[in-house]
């Protein structure tokens, strides 16, 4: 019997060993040189695609569950057995993903001793962990017949519907937290996906797309293993099938043609769901006045067209024609439209919907893609495995155990040695491995593709041209800050409050920008240099001869000391005149290094305004936003965008936003 689903295997050894290259990249190299994700776009492919979007689809396990056990709806029950089997391979794929996903995997087992139970995550963390456990409780009973374990499989039944039950109320919890999770933005989410409803959007979504993908899964199933009843394949002559061989005990016909009613029953109660999806939405939409948004013709607005359609209207309308509903291929259309859009849907709300607000497009470095794909991959094999050993969809799985022995290769001749080759399993993915391997290692090593993080502070730009107006973005990673330069100096008392931030300025200058010094985002700077001092000062004393025989040392450390930092003489005893403003030297500054500029910045920013919050009436004004735009309060409506980006925030002490039009988008 011709195998089907061959190639499949192929591709997926191929995806789930460069999967295994770049996880293993991953876990040497680190997040930041095998992953494109930066402080503006912190959350990538890993999360948003495997963890967020794979539980979203593998939601089949507590929605048929839920028909079966609570509805008491027996004629969905032979889908009860796949549909765990899609959970338990869905949340397991998540999990493997997020464990490469954060930035310290050693520490996973955090959250389970480490009780934070007023966060979202800490919630998501143990619905999801409970619920995969749930789900392995639910395989049991598939691995203990295969084992003849009689007792132990009717003990596990005994007990599965309070599993079921305990299995319905995680999933349906973690899934309303994941939408809960994503309210903690609404000032960088864009306006079409963020709303107080996205709890109650995810559960629906999750319901309606977990049952598409369960439809899916049963008509792929059908067409790889027992494609007669429903596609009219014919068995090649002289093979075994299923007439051979149904005298063997346990072996049964295929069911599938029987099953058609049933898979379009459940796919119209997925349809229905969607539909209660699509009609809030809209609401929604005129709820919060995002039409204009919709309307606006920006991409944003495009690609939600795109999500709603895809996840709820193609399915809806797919399913409601009668031809189409009774056919696989109509079905398995609408099944397929419904589960991709609703992994749209995830990266909209968890990737797409902040480029934006961040100034930047994110996309996944090839290591992202070779991971993100390749667990799905490694699942997809372990599917195959298991519906191939146990009775998963039905009980053909032994007759296809049987008819491997079929053909027998032998060595006599050279096309039977490299047919025998081609036709195990163990040796076709030891051949593909000789190639994937090398080939993966060399394309996905972080060194060939990832140049070394830019710390290196580029200097203010100016937002108009007497620069009354600064965009401070030191790093250019769009966590940017934009300042209004002139207002703060005269709010503070004209020329002379510029030492309350510029409390230094180099030799001969006034006003040094804070980049001159502070030059490094991230480290310390030494900004001290010694060897131009030993010079400056045998120049300055008229010193002859080289350091160290010109005796400068002494002028600085005193005569007969130790050349130490702790004999020095304070910087400002010689540059009193010539580095401080306005006769007022601050002592208590160390001039030997300078504090990394993100430090140098929230320090003296944060530090002034939390000290004058209080006095202005503002009491969010030590808070991000008020400084980073990036972080501040979003527009409901792209149409407004315009006239709202010229007032770029409140200043400071923020009794009026900065008036300038050439303050650019931000948003």
């Amino acid at each position: 019997m011709t195998d089907r689903t061959r190639p499949i295997k192929d591709i997926f050894w191929i995806l789930a060993l460069c999967g295994l290259v770049a996880g293993i990249f991953r876990m040497w190299f680190g997040l930041g040189a095998t992953t494109n994700l930066t402080d503006a776009m912190p959350w990538g492919l890993w999360k948003v695609l495997n963890m967020v979007a794979g539980v979203a689809l593998s939601t089949s396990g507590f929605t048929v569950g839920f028909l079966v056990y609570v509805l008491r709806l027996e004629r969905f029950r032979p889908l009860m057995k796949p549909a765990i089997l899609i959970a338990f391979l869905g949340y397991g794929c998540s999990m493997t993903a997020l464990l490469f996903d954060i930035g310290l995997p050693h520490r996973f087992w955090h959250p389970i001793l480490m009780w934070n139970e007023h966060s979202f995550l800490f919630e998501v963390f143990w619905c999801v962990l409970l619920y995969f456990t749930i789900t392995f409780i639910e395989m049991l009973p598939n691995i203990f017949e295969r084992l003849r374990a009689e007792r132990l499989v009717r003990l596990l039944h005994a007990g599965t519907f309070g599993v079921v039950i305990v299995g319905i109320s995680l999933s349906s919890l973690h899934h309303s937290s994941l939408g809960s999770l994503f309210l903690v933005t609404p000032l960088r989410l864009h306006a079409l996906w963020y709303s107080s409803w996205l709890p109650w959007f995810f559960v629906l979504s999750a319901m309606g797309g977990g049952i598409m993908m369960i439809v899916l899964v049963r008509i792929l199933y059908a067409r790889w293993y027992d494609p007669e009843p429903v596609f009219g394949t014919q068995l090649e002559p002289g093979v075994p099938g299923p007439a051979d061989l149904l005298s063997l005990p346990g072996v049964s016909r295929g069911y599938t043609s029987r099953d058609m009613p049933m898979l379009a029953g459940l796919a119209s109660i997925g349809a229905g769901i969607m539909s209660c999806y699509a009609v809030l939405k809209v609401v929604d939409l005129v709820r919060l006045g995002s039409w204009n948004a919709l309307l606006a013709g920006t991409w944003e607005s495009w690609l939600y067209s795109a999500e709603l359609i895809l996840t709820a209207i193609l399915p809806i309308i797919l399913v409601a024609i009668p031809r189409t509903r009774r056919s696989p291929v109509g079905l398995g259309a609408a099944a397929l439209s419904g589960a991709f859009g609703l992994a749209l849907n995830r990266l909209d709300v968890g990737i797409f919907g902040y480029f934006r607000d961040a100034h930047t497009v994110y996309f996944p470095s090839l290591a992202e893609w070779a991971l993100g794909i390749g667990v799905i991959a490694a699942a997809g094999l372990v599917f195959f495995f298991i519906v191939e050993n146990t009775a998963v969809f039905d009980n053909n799985w032994r007759q296809r155990y049987l008819s491997r022995g079929v053909f027998h290769a032998t060595f006599d001749r050279w096309s039977h040695v490299w047919f025998a080759v081609l036709m195990s399993g163990v040796h076709r993915v030891t051949l593909l491995a000789v190639f994937v391997l090398p080939l993966a290692w060399v394309f996905l090593y972080p060194a060939y593709h990832n140049e070394k993080p830019i710390t290196v502070v580029q200097a203010s730009v100016g937002m108009d041209n007497m620069r009354a107006n600064l965009r401070i973005d030191g790093d250019r990673q769009g966590v940017l800050a934009e300042f209004a330069h002139a207002e703060h100096q005269q709010r503070l008392g004209g020329d002379s409050s510029c030492a309350a931030c510029h409390h230094v300025s180099l030799p001969g200058d006034r006003s040094t920008p804070c980049s001159r010094c502070h030059s490094d985002m991230i480290f310390a700077t030494k900004i001290f240099d010694h060897s131009f001092h030993t010079v400056a000062v045998a120049e300055k004393e008229h010193l002859a001869g080289l350091y160290p025989a010109n005796h400068s040392c002494a002028l600085c450390h005193g005569d007969g000391l130790p050349k130490t930092a702790s004999t020095v003489k304070t910087c400002y005893e010689c540059h009193r005149d010539d580095m401080w403003l306005v006769g007022r030297p601050d002592s208590a500054v160390s001039l030997m290094n300078a504090p990394s500029f993100r430090d140098a910045m929230h320090g003296t920013c944060i530090t002034c305004h939390t000290r004058e919050k209080e006095r202005v009436g503002r009491p969010q004004l030590d808070e991000c936003a008020t400084c980073h735009r990036s972080l501040t309060a979003r527009r409901l409506a792209t149409a407004s965008h315009a006239q709202d980006d010229n007032a770029l925030g409140a200043v400071a002490f923020g009794e009026r936003p900065v008036g300038a039009s050439d303050s650019g988008s931000s948003h």
